[in-house]
């Protein structure tokens, strides 16, 4: 087990690739595809619209090189999702870690962590949930998400953390809070 106090782990090193959705990048491929496809359909009945009968089979190279970087996305997905499944292997899914610890030992940001497990949540591999007070990771407790009514979905960039008190939801993903505590139980924000 790592230490996780000693000053040799400050300056760790993080990957460096982003944990994303790769469907917006198969979507602009596909529309490049398609123009390119449209091209090819003007040229051959000689319809001229924007000259796209002339310039547009150019775009089936383009189309290619996103498609490229449309299954590297999904290749690195699953190497995180690999990466992180091993971690929890270790640890035999059970029992209650910080998260910052967990990140710190496999060389992932917290924040990119907390997606790949919410995607491995999601799709029943891992279970999870968060304790209230502490807000450390529980690894094996299942939780049940339960949407407050009076939830508004947060603006996608939060500049600074939103106002919780006298609310008794998550203001960051509606989870309904059923007792007091720090830490949301479902997605582990600070309340």
């Amino acid at each position: 087990m790592i230490d996780m106090s000693e000053d040799k782990y400050k300056h760790r090193y993080y990957y460096k690739e982003t944990y994303e959705a790769a469907i917006g990048t198969f979507a602009v491929a596909i529309v490049f595809l398609f123009v390119a496809v449209l091209s090819l359909f003007f040229r051959a009945f000689n319809i001229d619209f924007i000259g796209l009968a002339h310039w547009g089979f150019w775009l089936f190279i383009p189309a290619f090189f996103i498609f490229i970087g449309g299954f590297e996305q999904l290749y690195r997905n699953y190497k995180y999702k690999q990466i992180v499944k091993n971690a929890l292997v270790q640890r035999n899914f059970q029992g209650t870690y910080k998260l910052e610890h967990i990140a710190l030992e496999i060389g992932m940001k917290p924040a990119v962590l907390l997606r790949v497990l919410l995607d491995l949540r999601n799709k029943g591999i891992v279970k999870y949930s968060f304790d209230a007070e502490t807000g450390q990771i529980i690894l094996g407790q299942t939780i049940t998400y339960s949407l407050a009514t009076e939830y508004i979905p947060p603006p996608k960039k939060i500049d600074e953390p939103l106002q919780t008190e006298g609310k008794n939801y998550c203001v960051y993903c509606g989870h309904k809070l059923e007792a007091t505590g720090n830490f949301c139980p479902n997605c582990g924000s600070n309340l």
